[in-house]
């Protein structure tokens, strides 16, 4: 769920409390032209903003809930199947206790713990001396850095180093702005045909009962043909995984409710894709999950190369539904509900 459709303005002074109000008004107008009509009438807009605000009232949406998953639409019962604003809140607090943990959201300290489930060399250049660096870099010459704290795919970038002037200077750069720096994963050749610019992922969403780990979702992610990321929140596409087959079960969708039968970059089918290695996948994030069972609750992003090593990328202890719910656009909450007591 995007922080921003959570944000409280209680305690805000006047002049802050009316720029929010004013932004979020120019995101709903923004929206309505978007997802419904730009030209209809007053009235009907009206009716839709009466409408929004019974939603956010009764069901706790916020505005990218009530327009990504058609509320517009769809009546009373039929909204309360999705996991909306208040509902994410609840779940996940329930879940894991908050909304944030340190082990996760920390990728230097989720490299650390999950080390043996990353597939890949890596270093935290903070702490790292300038000799590790060098060696780092002589073995992976071009290589991903990423800010430590940070979600949908921001504060990340390729690094060069046939490019840089001076790799002292640059070391010192990493160090000063506290970036942990990873190998480039080579995905899977099959995975590659899809968008050879961006590795492409899978998020599966794990639940921890009793004891027993289950992968309640999968969706397979793919970039957009523009940019090195797949991620959702920047027009990456996503499509849901059956999990006991491994493969993709409906079309394509991004963050506009854009569909897509082929992939708009190379053409290439996604419905009745078959994720490589799936067993092997399913196998790796089990495993994973049982690292810290305390934490119930984790949308994990693995790829997979091409000997069949699977890569976790990184783990969502606030993992955000609209990527299992946007696809089919059917309602999620009944199958976390039954876990959460």
């Amino acid at each position: 769920m995007s922080n921003e459709d959570h944000i409280r303005i209680t305690g805000y002074n006047d002049d802050k409390g009316i720029s929010y109000l004013r932004s979020r008004f120019k995101k709903y107008n923004l929206l309505i032209d978007r997802f419904i009509d730009s030209e209809m009438s007053f009235l009907k807009r009206l009716h839709i903003s009466v409408d929004f605000i019974f939603s956010v009232i009764f069901l706790g949406a916020g505005i990218n809930d009530y327009f990504q998953y058609n509320f517009y639409y769809r009546k009373y019962n039929d909204r309360k199947r999705f996991i909306v604003g208040r509902k994410w809140l609840y779940m996940v607090k329930k879940f894991n206790g908050s909304l944030t943990n340190e082990l996760i959201d920390d990728k230097s300290h989720f490299n650390s713990l999950y080390d043996n489930f990353l597939g890949r060399d890596w270093l935290d250049t903070s702490i790292a001396s300038e000799e590790e660096f060098l060696d780092f870099v002589k073995k992976h010459p071009t290589f991903i850095y990423k800010i430590k704290v940070g979600s949908g795919g921001n504060g990340i970038g390729i690094y060069k180093s046939q490019e840089s002037k001076s790799l002292i200077n640059d070391f010192l750069d990493f160090k000063k702005n506290n970036l942990i720096i990873e190998e480039i994963i080579h995905q899977h050749s099959e995975m590659k045909k899809f968008n050879p610019s961006s590795v492409n992922t899978i998020r599966l969403v794990t639940v921890v009962n009793n004891e027993e780990v289950e992968i309640v979702h999968a969706v397979f992610r793919a970039g957009s043909g523009k940019g090195f990321t797949d991620n959702f929140h920047h027009l990456g596409i996503a499509a849901l995984i059956d999990i006991e087959l491994g493969i993709v079960y409906t079309q394509g969708i991004n963050k506009l409710n854009e569909k897509f039968i082929v992939h708009p970059y190379s053409h290439k089918e996604i419905i009745g894709f078959h994720i490589p290695y799936w067993t092997k996948v399913k196998a790796t994030v089990k495993n994973a999950a049982l690292i810290n069972p305390e934490i119930r609750y984790i949308g994990w992003d693995v790829s997979i190369k091409e000997d069949g090593t699977i890569c976790i990328i990184e783990g969502n202890c606030a993992s955000d539904p609209d990527i299992t719910q946007m696809p089919d656009q059917i309602g999620k909450w009944e199958d976390y509900k039954k876990y959460i007591n």
